[in-house]
């Protein structure tokens, strides 16, 4: 029996395609970073069963761009929600291979509340609601 091998496209397409399904109606960004140095934000909105992406990017360079992103050992996802009332829903999570382990709210607000370089912590952003975020099947 042979090994399959995922490749990172691949896996970059089913992370996306999976989050736009968990995020429902309305206006999002997610971003992946493997580390400081390589990250990826993609703008988009649900409409019912339709994805738009901002920008008008391209969904091929979009799925590149995020693979990159994704070379990492240890990956952090972040699904930030724009709500109508101007708030925002923030989900979280970690990606080692193909699993994913949600953040919990107070793991969240920790990242948001700490400058990554110098550990010193951060103003809140008001209006910003951390959530335990849904688990994903990256299957």
């Amino acid at each position: 029996m042979g090994t399959h091998q995922i490749t990172s496209i691949q896996r970059a397409e089913t992370l996306l395609f999976t989050l736009f399904e968990a995020a429902g109606d309305g206006c999002h960004y997610v971003t992946v970073a493997a580390g400081a140095a390589t990250a990826a934000v993609v703008p988009f909105h649900n409409a019912g069963n339709k994805t738009y992406l901002g920008g008008g990017d391209d969904m091929d360079d979009t799925v590149i761009t995020t693979s990159y992103a994704l070379d990492g050992d240890v990956t952090g996802v972040v699904l930030r929600t724009s709500e109508e009332d101007g708030s925002s829903r923030v989900w979280g999570w970690r990606l080692t291979a193909d699993t994913t382990t949600p953040l919990t709210a107070e793991e969240l607000r920790i990242a948001y509340s700490t400058n990554a370089l110098t550990g010193e912590r951060l103003p809140p952003i008001p209006g910003q609601r951390f959530e335990l975020a849904p688990c994903l099947n990256l299957h």
